[in-house]
C-alpha cells in the first residue's frame, strides 16, 4: 500500500476479533515505532510494553468499570512511555506522539485495525501496582498506547478530503 493510501484508509477501530495479530506483523509496528524521529538527547527515549495477555489486556480494559472496556477489546496492546523530563516541556508527548503515528500507519499497511488510546493511559499511570505489574519502568509515565488487531470492520478508503488543519500562507 502507498502512504498516502494508508493515511486515506486509517481509521479508529472501536471493535476487534479475537484473533490475534503475528509476531511478524508485531515486529514491523515496532521497527516503524524504532524510526520514528524522536529527540534522544537527555530527554530520553521513548519506552514500549507489548500487552497480549489476555488476563492482563482485561484489567487494563476494565479500568473504567466492566460495563466500558477502554482499549475496545484489542487483542495486542503497545504501551508508549516516556520518561519525565522536566528541563524540555512537552518533548516527551511529541516523542510519543511520532511514534504513535509511525505505529499506527504501519498497522494500516498490514490490514490491521488499531486506536490511539490516550484516556485510558492516564488512568493506568494513577494505578501504580498495574504499572509494576506490566513492567513500566520507573520513572516513565505511559502516555499513550496503540490498540492493535484485526477489526471487525473491513477498512475502506476515505472517499471525501477534509480540512481539518488550518493555515495562513505568507
Amino acid at each position: 500500500m502507498e502512504l498516502f493510501d494508508d493515511m486515506l484508509t486509517r481509521k479508529s477501530v472501536r471493535s476487534y476479533t479475537d484473533q490475534q495479530i503475528s509476531e511478524e506483523q508485531l515486529q514491523k509496528i515496532l521497527i516503524a515505532a524504532s524510526l520514528a524521529p524522536v529527540g534522544k538527547g537527555k530527554s530520553g527515549r521513548p519506552h514500549l510494553t507489548i500487552v497480549q495477555d489476555p488476563q492482563l489486556l482485561k484489567e487494563l480494559g476494565g479500568q473504567a468499570g466492566p460495563e466500558r472496556n477502554v482499549i475496545y477489546g484489542a487483542p495486542t496492546l503497545i504501551i508508549v512511555s516516556h520518561p519525565k523530563v522536566d528541563d524540555a516541556p512537552g518533548i516527551a508527548a511529541m516523542n510519543v506522539a511520532c511514534v504513535m503515528e509511525n505505529m499506527t500507519l504501519a498497522a494500516t499497511d498490514l490490514g490491521l485495525g488499531s486506536i490511539y488510546l490516550y484516556g485510558s493511559m492516564r488512568m493506568l499511570s494513577r494505578n501504580p501496582e498495574l504499572m509494576q505489574k506490566l513492567g513500566i519502568p520507573e520513572g516513565n509515565e505511559p502516555l499513550s498506547a496503540l490498540g492493535v488487531g484485526y477489526g471487525t470492520e473491513a477498512p475502506a478508503v476515505c472517499k471525501e478530503m477534509k480540512k481539518v488543519l488550518t493555515e495562513n500562507r505568507v
